[in-house]
């Protein structure tokens, strides 16, 4: 909640400041003014839910200012402060429509009190609010619902993100405050700018819901879609399960082309921001659409892009069905065979076509994009380290535009990874599968798993990983398990149920059994004396 303190005497202001627990009422943020056209200029700016005013000020006083509030910021509430204790300005207070009004010099705790009545009074307004809008919206259908509840996901004020979520939760929606979602957010050009689009609304938002369903995302993963005033698409991703969604790179973008094949004469534009927790949406929501319009760059958003103009059957030949293979032989190492690929498929471009010849670079770029940007997001390296002044982020974006310039692109990133590879200390075979282990810590893995991981038999490996561990495979796994569970207990935001889920097991009271085989408590137990010192 933001307040706003109306006096002309700076010591009165200076003494609000100082006296009242703002932190402590859940007030997110106070303004003050010495005037009410100073008043004003704050409300133009910023959101206020509560104005406090004196009365008597130089110029325009503080009957004036509630007044024009009341025509203006009809959705604030107002307070009347007077030094008079007269029947006939809580008269007046009524009639303005004040919420309440106080007689100067009110001690602290008494505007406290009425700070605190005001919050509990627009919290039940806003859920009100909320639900007469499901009871209206549920007469015209599910998706205009949704799309009233789900943006108030991406509201700076605390309140409206709440009434969202419990209405989300109503709706059967496995959602929460701490739970993490991914943000996509996708343009359809035709949509946006045409008044009679080719596509509906509803029509694009079964779109998206039959893409992500064929590139299976299935339970528990969770969407929920919703248009903006800007008629953009923000699609969130999240778990049933999770806190946070394993969203791999490849299936959103196997989502995106599918969704592209379903309404082939659209330009599409996707772009990619990261998870965050509910209840701070609107910070990753503000951040992808300051990226959308040009105000800021940010490597770390992917972004792709499809145009109704493709190359035409034959002119796809050329470029169809890299995108797999081109991935595995990075991944392996197999530069030389990839960069050869590459160029007879750039070769193939120049000679054959002519009409379509700028799309197919457009095309094949993309094609590379993601799979370099895939390559390093796996691998953990921030995009931001790749490019430099001699060779700028931006330049690689606009390499798709002739051949020559998408050959450098290429060439560059094959150095890129190159350096990356060189940087890598080899690994001997049970270091590689301590690493398999720690990423599959939310799998069932068996020692047979590992060893296959290897290429080497299960018998052969496990003398070899005992040799060099003292340990056996399968009591590795299950101290890796632990020792996990341990850092993750240590945490009071993740319930303890959740832990042992992200730690593969199912059973709690097997979790448990394990557990305390190896620390001797349980780990409700752990957690308790965790805190404990982390709070002496």
């Amino acid at each position: 909640m933001n307040v706003l303190f109306v006096d002309d005497q700076s010591s009165v202001l200076d003494g609000i400041a100082a006296c009242i627990h703002f932190e402590k009422l859940g007030i997110e943020r106070a303004f003050y003014a010495s005037s009410a056209a100073g008043a004003l200029e704050r409300l133009n700016v910023h959101p206020i839910d509560v104005v406090l005013t004196d009365i008597e000020m130089p110029g325009e006083d503080g009957i004036w200012l509630i007044r024009t509030i009341r025509e203006r910021y009809p959705e604030s509430l107002t307070v009347m402060l007077t030094s008079h204790a007269d029947f006939e300005y809580a008269q007046e207070s009524i009639r303005l429509g004040c919420f309440d009004y106080l007689v100067q010099p009110a001690p602290p705790e008494e505007i406290e009190r009425v700070l605190q009545r005001a919050m509990q009074y627009l919290y039940e307004r806003n859920k009100r609010n909320q639900l007469y809008e499901v009871g209206r919206r549920m007469q015209t259908g599910a998706m205009e619902l949704l799309d009233g509840v789900a943006m108030n996901l991406f509201s700076a004020r605390k309140e409206e993100i709440r009434a969202s979520l419990e209405l989300l939760e109503l709706l059967g929606y496995p959602v929460a405050e701490e739970k993490h979602a991914r943000l996509l957010m996708l343009t359809f050009e035709q949509f946006r700018r045409s008044d009679t689009p080719t596509v509906s609304e509803k029509e694009i938002h079964k779109h998206l819901a039959q893409a992500l369903k064929e590139a299976e995302f299935s339970f528990p993963i969770v969407s929920l879609s919703t248009v903006n005033h800007e008629k953009q698409f923000v699609l969130l991703l999240f778990s049933a399960l999770e806190d946070v969604p394993e969203l791999a790179v490849d299936r959103l973008h196997d989502f995106f082309e599918r969704l592209c094949k379903a309404i082939p004469k659209e330009v599409i534009r996707c772009f990619v921001g990261g998870a965050a927790p509910f209840k701070a949406l609107w910070s990753e929501y503000r951040h992808v659409r300051d990226v959308i319009d040009g105000k800021l760059e940010d490597t770390g958003i992917l972004r792709w892009e499809y145009e109704a103009n493709h190359p035409s059957a034959a002119d796809s030949v050329y470029i169809t069905g890299s995108g797999a293979r081109w991935r595995s032989l990075l991944a392996s190492g197999q530069h030389r065979i990839l960069m050869n690929e590459f160029e007879q498929c750039l070769e193939q471009i120049e000679k054959n076509l002519t009409l379509n010849k700028a799309k197919a670079l457009c095309d094949l770029h993309q094609r590379v994009t993601h799979m370099f940007f895939n390559y390093f997001y796996e691998n953990r390296v921030d995009m931001h380290e790749l490019f430099h002044n001699q060779y700028s982020y931006n330049t690689y974006m606009n390499s798709y535009s002739d051949a020559a310039s998408l050959r450098n692109a290429m060439t560059y990133m094959m150095k890129q990874v190159k350096e990356l590879r060189a940087s890598q200390a080899p690994q001997s075979d049970v270091e590689k599968a301590k690493t398999f282990i720690s990423d599959h810590l939310a799998d069932h893995i068996t020692v047979r798993d590992v060893a296959e991981h290897m290429c080497l038999s299960a018998e052969y490996f496990t003398k070899l990983f005992k040799k060099e561990t003292g340990l056996n495979i399968k009591e590795y796994i299950t101290l890796t398990k632990v020792e996990a569970a341990k850092d993750m207990l240590e945490r009071a935001d993740i319930p303890v149920s959740m832990v042992a889920l992200e730690l593969g097991y199912t059973n709690f009271s097997h979790f448990t059994q394990v557990f305390k085989k190896y620390e001797k408590i349980t780990p409700s137990e752990y957690r308790s004396k965790s805190l404990e010192e982390q709070n002496k």
